[in-house]
């Protein structure tokens, strides 16, 4: 960058006078090497910041470009003359009005910043902040401009394609608003129109069992109870995936639960079971929790269901369920994370420990349906739960041993 030149109304300021006294060799060696120094450090400085100076006086075309301003743009120092014609060839046609604006306005005496397109010697395009300050006279006239040009191209990039993700999740969120207003007729339509010619079946088919039963073949009876037992088998299926769909909600109610009393309502809705096979439920100290309760109550029901249905046939069930509050620090310097665990483990028929992570899938099974009856829902409706409390639910089984389900969770304020 040229320093020396001043316009034809401006006097030359003299730094050494004939008062002045004279610098010995040694000392003005020493001020040269100094004033060498600190120019090398600050083109080095320029060059790591991605930033380069210019300067432009009013009245004429050419350009001033610093060293580093050439190798900004992939040129040798003085390979190509630089001037406005030259800016303008390489400015992006589309931000040519934004570079003649702030050209208007700098030959104004305002000082000027803008963002806009250029290309480099290699064709690329670059994306450039130019800060421009007026450059005034002794009498405060403005005579020309110096300039910053600073290279953000990879944060115009990085914008972009923060853009670009804003727009796909934008996207995202309105297919999943789609999907779950789907969702959410369907459930309407499985609890009203498919539930309705189910009833009928089912009605239809005992009304002829208990009128026509005398006229009837064995083999005509033993259709019409298979065929009542397929209904019943669908109509549970339904009542699954209408449970398995509200665990879709958007809206999270989070509530104060006693587990202890949950486990109390649950015990009782299984009362019956329970007598028959004699089953103990053992519990420890359960506290009160925030949690989304009638989720909570699925989660318990299903698990309890599970530890009752799968019993030894010659054993008693005995389901033990255990908690625990955790405390983690996920990192050095981070609060304590405190996490609830609840565990329900049981003495059944267990399952082989290659199935701990597909028992949770949809509609998965381990056992024929003539041995357990079910949906192969009810642990997909368990893991949907926790992770609408953002936590997590494991199984360990152990063949004719029994299983074991710890669920984790994060603690919510009140």
């Amino acid at each position: 960058m040229s320093s020396n030149h001043l316009p034809s109304n401006q006097q030359p300021v003299t730094i050494l006078t004939s008062q002045s006294p004279a610098l010995d060799p040694d000392s003005y060696r020493a001020v040269s090497e100094r004033l060498l120094l600190r120019e090398a450090q600050l083109s080095q400085a320029q060059r790591m910041a991605g930033m380069a100076s210019w300067e432009w006086y009013f009245g004429e075309t050419t350009i001033r470009w610093s060293p580093e301003m050439y190798l900004f743009w992939g040129y040798e120092p003085g390979e190509i003359e630089v001037n406005l014609d030259s800016v303008a060839r390489q400015t992006h046609l589309d931000d040519l009005p934004i570079l003649q604006g702030a050209i208007a306005r700098a030959m104004q005496g305002e000082n000027v910043e803008m963002k806009y397109r250029r290309s480099d010697k290699a064709g690329r395009e670059i994306f450039i902040h130019t800060i421009g300050q007026i450059i005034r006279n002794q009498q405060g006239e403005p005579i020309g401009v110096f300039g910053i040009d600073m290279n953000i191209t990879k944060y115009r990039q990085q914008e972009q394609e923060m853009a670009d993700l804003n727009r796909t999740l934008a996207e995202k969120n309105r297919e999943l608003e789609r999907r779950n207003n789907e969702l959410n007729t369907f459930a309407y339509a499985a609890s009203h129109d498919l539930q309705e010619p189910l009833r009928k079946i089912q009605t239809l088919n005992s009304m002829i069992l208990e009128r026509e039963a005398a006229t009837l073949s064995e083999t005509a009876r033993d259709c019409f109870h298979r065929s009542m037992q397929a209904a019943e088998r669908m109509r549970l299926l339904i009542n699954d995936l209408i449970t398995y769909s509200q665990m879709n909600v958007s809206s999270k109610q989070y509530e104060s639960v006693n587990l202890s009393v949950l486990l109390a309502d649950v015990t009782a809705q299984n009362k019956d079971i329970i007598t028959e096979k004699q089953a103990r439920i053992e519990a420890g100290s359960l506290p009160t929790v925030r949690v989304i309760g009638f989720m909570f109550y699925q989660l318990v029901e299903n698990l309890i269901g599970n530890a009752l249905k799968y019993a030894r046939a010659d054993v008693p069930p005995v389901i033990r369920i255990g908690y625990e509050l955790l405390n983690s620090r996920p990192e050095a310097d981070t609060p304590v994370a405190q996490h609830h665990q609840l565990t329900i483990d049981d003495n059944g028929i267990g399952f082989e420990p290659t199935y701990n992570q597909t028992i949770f899938q949809l509609f998965q099974r381990l056992h024929n349906r003539s041995q357990y009856a079910g949906t192969g829902l009810g642990l997909s409706i368990c893991q949907r739960v926790l992770e609408n409390h953002g936590g997590t639910i494991t199984a360990d089984g152990q063949a004719g041993q029994g299983a074991t389900f710890v669920m984790r969770w994060p603690v919510q304020p009140d």
